[in-house]
């Protein structure tokens, strides 16, 4: 099974779900007091990701001149947005509420491969979106409590990647996954450059160390995660992303030693239906990319 494309594509979307599952934990980790601004985190989320992967692409011996400028700057600045308003997020929430509602990427995924990539969307998946949403007012329990700004964040941050990962389909025929991540740290390494300089502290040694797990763990989730959008359709391999709803709980129970309230476990239900639902609909439909 895993020797074909969709398999590959489960895998990949597993392991990306389960780095990416732990970069908000050293997120969090960071003491407020520290000083460290979000922009910080961010600088060394890319950082990290272009010094390593500068290393291993020059050890492949692969050119760093990008296929398509123009889709991996705009799949650059996307990301950048998502990643932005995923961080600010994440530090205004509970770890659980902030992963959780960010899984509406996958929906807008979905979506957005059917309105500019062609892909095709069923009725059935229409649901699928539905009872993501919904999963998402659940949480945020709109009228009874306020809505606050993290919140929207997080579904901004959604938005951002999912419309991220779209370019991933596009980008398939152009760039390696390599290539696709290092131009993206790189981006997100310029961009922050300058806010760091002006405005960056110097860390302690613990601030340090998570600094450089945000990085690491980052930039492994974001090449398996781009290697999966290569391998299927973003529908196809969306369920696996979910994932990090389970990790992202089970993060929150051992290591900041709170349990979601009941609106999340609800919410994250519907939205795992709505992926499950929509997983099952691909399910029979035929492979238009030839594999890739």
């Amino acid at each position: 099974m895993l020797q074909s494309p969709r398999g590959k594509a489960a895998l990949y979307m597993i392991l990306g779900a389960l780095f990416l599952s732990i970069v908000p934990v050293f997120v969090k980790l960071i003491p407020a007091d520290s000083g460290i601004p979000t922009t910080q985190k961010l600088f060394m989320r890319g950082a990290v990701a272009t010094i390593v992967l500068a290393i291993v692409l020059r050890a492949r011996g692969i050119s760093l001149r990008p296929g398509s400028p123009v889709l991996l700057g705009a799949r650059s600045l996307l990301g950048i947005a998502g990643m932005l308003t995923f961080f600010l997020a994440v530090e205004g929430m509970h770890l659980a509420e902030a992963v959780t509602i960010n899984k509406l990427s996958p929906f807008f995924v979905l979506i957005l491969s059917w309105i500019f990539l062609g892909e095709r969307l069923k009725r059935i998946q229409i649901l699928a979106v539905i009872l993501g949403f919904a999963g998402v007012i659940v949480i945020l329990r709109p009228g009874s409590i306020p809505l606050t700004l993290p919140a929207v964040l997080a579904v901004c941050s959604a938005l951002f990647a999912g419309s991220a990962y779209t370019t991933l389909r596009a980008l398939r025929k152009t760039d390696r996954p390599l290539i696709v991540v290092f131009w993206f740290s790189t981006a997100i390494t310029l961009f922050f450059l300058p806010s760091v300089i002006l405005g960056g502290v110097m860390p302690g040694l613990k601030s340090l160390v998570f600094l450089f797990c945000i990085g690491i763990s980052g930039t492994a989730g974001q090449l398996f995660m781009t290697k999966a959008y290569r391998c299927a359709p973003g529908g196809e391999v969306a369920i696996y992303g979910y994932l990090s709803v389970l990790f992202s709980m089970s993060w929150q129970i051992l290591i900041f030693d709170s349990v979601p309230g009941a609106a999340v476990f609800i919410g994250a239900g519907l939205i795992l239906l709505g992926g499950w639902i929509n997983y099952m609909s691909r399910g029979t439909t035929v492979k238009r990319d030839g594999g890739n």
